[in-house]
């Protein structure tokens, strides 16, 4: 009985002290929450659902004149390309790629532009498009999602770099 009691009393002063020691589980970064951000877009409807996703992560949309820096969307597009070819010359994966091209101005500072691309195959059966349809949903706001964390990547490395000069 003791030794588990030993073994419960070891785990628990390992939490502890991990804890304690400021690590957690690696979350998305706070990088752009709070701030406020000029979005220059075309409106289509992956600009708008990057719009959504930068709401959605606490980040304000604003004009121009109070915003801490504007990202001004030069491309945005996601394109859809036969896979593979089943039986019958028929289609089994679909090829999704993505492709963002911004610039950032941030306040008082530099410009800068980047790129962000991604590419991910998905099923296609004939018999459910509608589960098909979802699935590129899904990839959609997936690719913005990763798009958001690289552009604050960029961002906190331009931070770093503007700091230590």
């Amino acid at each position: 009985m003791s030794n588990i009691y030993l073994k419960k009393l070891i785990v628990v002063a390992v939490a502890l002290i991990i804890y304690g020691c400021g690590y957690e589980l690696r979350t998305q970064s706070k990088l752009l929450s709070g701030i406020k951000i000029d979005l220059i877009t075309t409106d289509s409807e992956l600009d708008q659902e990057l719009g959504r996703q930068l709401s959605l992560s606490n980040i304000v949309i604003s004009e121009e004149a109070q915003s801490d820096l504007v990202l001004e969307i030069k491309d945005h597009k996601m394109e859809r390309y036969v896979g593979s070819v089943g039986a019958g010359a028929r289609t089994t994966q679909v090829r999704l790629d993505y492709y963002i091209d911004y610039e950032v101005t941030i306040k008082d500072s530099k410009k800068f532009i980047n790129q962000f691309n991604d590419s991910r195959f998905v099923d296609f059966n004939q018999s459910n498009i509608l589960a098909f349809e979802e699935e590129i949903k899904i990839t959609k706001e997936n690719f913005i999602e990763r798009a958001i964390k690289n552009m604050e990547f960029l961002l906190a490395s331009q931070k770093n770099e503007i700091e230590q000069r």
